[in-house]
């Protein structure tokens, strides 16, 4: 029995019992046997062949009753049933018709005349054919008016009349077992408004999304547009989420084989509400400054570095060297790239605080692209250990750089972020250094080195989104460090395209950053995904944590954006460029961090560091200073 037979919530939708079918038949064969009866004999049947007429019902009651359930026609569901169905009748009544004609031959005669005539049981066999057929398609036909009733189901309202539209709606009308009903369409189509497609009308456009919302009490929104551009699925998500009703998203996949269930249908991920159109990138002009060449990447196991070593394998590199400190997560990696590219990743356990290591890993494979992920990024863990913020992003960029100028590479990427700009927070004064360090590389012409700038990625290890995600899972609350919080979105294979992108167009000394579009505040984005996941949470106001800026900005006050050949990637106009007293204080923030041993005067030494490193951190950090700690 399927699941649609025994859920309770079918109602009159759900198969209708056997006792009623067989009640029905019975009528059917009583009625037809009557009637064939009259049809044989115009009205008037002789006394003779009437008193077989009860027999006759009788016994064809028995014989197509029975025939009827041998050939399973009190197991179907009705709502289901088409022309297997019928041709099941049509065989169970042909074999009824002949049992009965040879019950017929066994009668004994009466002046050389059968009991029963030939032609009422050939009308008999016809009209039990209709009557039952008849029971079945009303059945039928009940089960389909059931479904488009909404009732007290689940009110859906499907976007988009392509030929996914409909097809939602046939699935859904075909599973009333799901507790669904479509009562409404939207399309952008002007020609489509006021129709009705499968008795459910056209509503309006995607503009009236709300207003549909309301008025028909909707529970949740389908969106059916999977060749629709992405930045009107991601309005009408957007707008969904806003009047707080769920969504799901049918799949370009799966539109396309024609067919559609609501298994296929995804959940709108929040790349659906953040992302932009995919940055388009010149794959050819990456792929010439990639194949055949060996690339390294260090940090090359976490969210973007991970990334970048899958988009580099299928540009044909020579040789990649996965550099990272993270064993586990490397040798899973190593082992997804050997599916795709067998024996070109080599596997590395090196930090890149380690400048030793590091010379031995080129000396043995020179490569001719670094790649450098590797950082620490987490911004109130590095305010309670600013020391090792200082170890890994400022003298590991030191290491790699000065590993890359010895074994002569090619080319040199820093990953950068926003937080290097203006920075509150250790963890964006180490990356700004770290820029200038590789600024002050490009500028005496010892490395063809650039720098790219990121706001959050989405999805990657410790941002907001899997937090987020985490706490649903447990049914909330959302944690939002302040109502006002704004940050800029990108996804993790926007950012590595940015970074291949860069390394192929940049000069030495460039700094590029993608054109994000307008920032994105936390709490919109918390009340969002609460909506999409159906989980009623709660949000909760924690403060801002050390460190963290209520806003993040791409350039400083002093530098500008310049358009590159690339749509959509920026180049820094006029970076802060390194004085000649850098290296020293360089040299001083490294010895400060290795000196500092936790002690309150240590970290002192290392903050008044920081300020001759960057006069104004200290004032920037201040204003952050009674936040609360993690």
């Amino acid at each position: 029995m399927s699941r649609t037979d025994r859920d309770p919530r079918s109602g009159p939708s759900r198969r209708i019992s056997t006792v009623v079918l067989l009640s029905l038949d019975v009528a059917a064969v009583s009625v037809a046997t009557t009637i064939a009866y009259y049809i044989r004999f115009e009205g008037a049947v002789p006394g003779f062949f009437a008193r077989w007429m009860l027999p006759l019902a009788a016994l064809g009651c028995a014989v197509y009753i029975a025939l009827f359930a041998a050939f399973g026609l009190y197991r179907l569901v009705l709502r289901y049933a088409g022309l297997d169905a019928l041709l099941k009748l049509s065989a169970a009544t042909a074999l009824g018709f002949v049992a009965l004609f040879g019950v017929n031959l066994l009668l004994p005669m009466q002046d050389d005349m059968r009991p029963v005539p030939l032609g009422v049981l050939i009308a008999q066999a016809v009209l039990v054919f209709l009557g039952a057929s008849a029971a079945r398609v009303t059945a039928r036909v009940l089960a389909h008016i059931h479904a488009s009733v909404p009732g007290d189901r689940r009110r859906v309202l499907v976007i988009g009349l392509g030929s996914a539209g409909p097809l939602v709606q046939r699935e859904i009308q075909g599973h009333p077992d799901l507790g669904m009903a479509v009562v409404g369409f939207l399309d952008d189509d002007r020609a489509m408004q006021g129709l009705t497609v499968g008795g459910v009308p056209v509503v309006g456009t995607t503009a009236d999304l709300p207003r549909a919302v309301e008025n028909l009490d909707i529970a949740e929104v389908i969106v059916a547009m999977p060749s629709a551009p992405r930045e009107t699925v991601r309005r009408i998500l957007n707008a969904a989420a806003e009047v707080g009703v769920q969504a799901r998203v049918v799949p370009q996949i799966v539109a396309a084989r024609g067919s559609v269930s609501l298994r296929d249908l995804r959940p709108v991920e929040v790349e659906d509400l953040l992302g932009r159109e995919p940055t388009p990138i010149d794959v050819e002009q990456v792929r010439e400054t990639v194949v055949g060449k060996v690339v390294a990447v260090t940090g090359a196991a976490g969210s973007i570095g991970s990334e970048l070593c899958r988009q580099i394998v299928a540009l044909g590199p020579a040789r990649l060297l996965l550099l990272e400190i993270d064993e586990t997560r490397l040798y899973e990696l190593w082992l997804e790239l050997q599916g795709r590219a067998p024996g070109v990743s080599a596997m590395h356990i090196c930090d890149v605080r380690d400048a030793a290591k590091l010379d031995a890993v080129f000396a043995a494979d020179p490569p001719d692209l670094v790649l450098h992920a590797a950082a620490y990024k987490h911004v109130p863990l590095m305010e309670l250990e600013p020391a090792e913020a200082v170890k890994t992003n400022v003298g590991g960029t030191r290491n790699v750089i000065e590993a890359c100028m010895r074994h002569r590479v090619a080319r040199f990427v820093l990953v950068s972020t926003d937080k290097a700009v203006a920075p509150a927070n250790i963890m964006g004064l180490t990356k700004a250094v770290a820029e200038r360090v590789m600024l002050d590389a490009a500028r005496d012409g010892a490395l063809n080195a650039v720098a790219v700038r990121f706001g959050n990625v989405l999805g990657s290890r410790g941002s907001v989104v899997p937090i987020f995600e985490e706490q649903l899972r447990h049914g909330g609350p959302l944690t939002v460090t302040h109502p006002e919080a704004t940050r800029y979105f990108m996804t993790i294979p926007e950012a590595a395209r940015l970074v291949l992108q860069a390394q192929a167009i940049g000069d030495a000394g460039d700094i590029f950053v993608l054109e994000m579009g307008e920032p994105v505040r936390i709490a919109d984005l918390a009340r969002k995904m609460i909506t999409l996941s159906g989980v009623p949470a709660a949000i909760e106001v924690t403060g801002l944590r050390p460190g963290e800026k209520l806003h993040e900005a791409l350039v400083t006050d002093a530098e500008g954006l310049l358009p590159t050949e690339r749509e959509k990637i920026l180049r820094v106009e006029r970076p802060t460029l390194p004085g000649d007293e850098f290296t020293e204080a360089l040299t001083e923030l490294l010895d400060a961090a290795a000196a500092d041993d936790g002690t309150a005067p240590a970290r002192a030494t290392l903050r008044a560091t920081c300020e001759r490193i960057d006069p104004g951190f200290a004032t920037r950090a201040d204003a952050t200073e009674g936040a609360v700690a993690p």
